[in-house]
């Protein structure tokens, strides 16, 4: 099954031309040269600057259990956006859930540093054989990200969540439709994590219809208040309850904090301090 997995990535990648080449390396087994290509990612990986905040990093490159396929540079995003939630309470979402190793490395993450933490980690995959990863703290559901319907059932099933990541089939309508639906099921506090992104820019560049096209637009939206009178846009629940927007290479992150409704009504700037004639 893992050899089928790879050659599918294989597969892809052939398929697929970027200007600049991306070599992905697939390591199972404990052979000198997988462990010399172990060394190589753990080289990439962990520097000076993050090897104080690398327990994601180092889970990846000691895993021996089923696979974990990511891009090397998530893993400090994942550690600046999650490490706050370590420790604590959590509900997590994975669409994609492939071969089962990173919901286990979720539940590793949130749970380590506080084992009596209520640490539940949802994944979704359309594939039915996924559902034999499923574990104590681990629960699986089977359905297309793409059906608007199942995942309207789907939270009517699992409470709200703190952190939903979109690793599922890439492909922007999908993505979208995700993100419509289930955004409103994040926590005040929590976020949105839709990985892989760079497949908007693999059709048209530019293309309306992409993820990062419709991400841009949701900029508008963040500083809707700032629009003039007259103008089409409008501040709507967005606006209202997103407090920032992360691109990054392959991710867009969002942070869900509801406005201070304060700062709209009563008071949105100020000058403290002694003012001189310039």
């Amino acid at each position: 099954m893992l050899v089928n997995f790879f050659k599918e990535i294989f597969k892809m990648n052939n398929k697929i031309k970027t200007k600049i080449n991306r070599n992905t390396f697939m390591i199972n087994s404990e052979s000198e040269e997988d462990n010399k290509k172990r060394e190589i990612i753990k080289n990439i990986l962990i520097n000076e600057e993050n090897k104080n905040k690398s327990d994601l990093h180092n889970y990846f490159l000691n895993n021996k259990e089923e696979a974990i396929y990511k891009h090397l540079p998530y893993f400090d995003i994942y550690e600046r956006h999650f490490s706050k939630y370590r420790g604590k309470d959590i509900n997590l979402l994975e669409i994609g859930v492939g071969y089962g190793g990173s919901l286990k490395m979720w539940k590793n993450y949130f749970s380590k540093l506080n084992p009596n933490a209520k640490v539940n980690i949802y994944g979704i995959d359309k594939k039915e054989r996924c559902k034999k990863f499923e574990e104590d703290g681990i629960k699986i559901f089977i359905g297309s990200q793409s059906d608007r319907e199942f995942l309207r059932r789907l939270k009517n099933e699992i409470p709200k969540l703190d952190i939903l990541i979109d690793d599922g089939g890439h492909i922007p309508e999908e993505q979208i439709i995700t993100f419509e639906e289930m955004f409103e099921h994040i926590n005040n506090g929590g976020l949105y994590f839709c990985e892989d992104i760079y497949t908007s820019y693999w059709n048209d560049y530019k293309n309306k219809s992409s993820f990062i096209e419709y991400a841009k637009k949701l900029i508008d939206y963040l500083n809707a208040y700032w629009s003039l009178e007259g103008d089409n846009l409008n501040a709507n629940y967005f606006t209202d309850s997103v407090y920032s927007m992360h691109f990054y290479d392959g991710i867009v992150a969002i942070e869900k904090k509801l406005r201070d409704k304060r700062y709209i009504d009563i008071c949105q700037q100020a000058s403290i301090g002694k003012l001189y004639r310039l």
